[in-house]
């Protein structure tokens, strides 16, 4: 699971973004973004991704707060946390379904209705 930290202190670098995440869980990756002040995070799991984010959302850090929010692929971000992290997947390729095609989910062919 991706992480978009935001308002970080212009001191904090890739190794003590990591150290505020390891306490909740396995950090994959961490890095600051090119311009300082925000920052991505993976974790493996996403149990623990959305624990340190309940944790450290509004968190004080130097008289400044955290912004911390989970990454979807629609999101602002996702395409520079790709990019900075080597645009590698924890899930890899797409899975067939044995007959050629890569389908999602029931509800995305259904249009996202559920239930039906």
């Amino acid at each position: 699971m991706q992480i978009y930290v935001g308002n970080l202190p212009v001191d904090v670098d890739d190794v003590a973004l990591r150290t505020m995440f390891t306490e909740f869980g396995e950090v994959l990756a961490a890095s600051i973004g090119k311009e300082k002040g925000y920052g991505f995070v993976e974790m493996r799991k996403a149990s623990e991704a959305r624990a340190a984010v309940h944790s450290l959302r509004g968190k004080d850090m130097q008289g400044k707060p955290l912004r911390v929010k989970m990454l979807k692929p629609g999101d602002e971000f996702h395409a520079q946390a790709q990019a900075l992290h080597g645009g590698r997947g924890i899930k890899g390729p797409p899975q067939s379904r044995g007959d050629g095609s890569y389908r999602g989910s029931g509800a995305i062919r259904r249009g996202g209705q559920r239930g039906s």
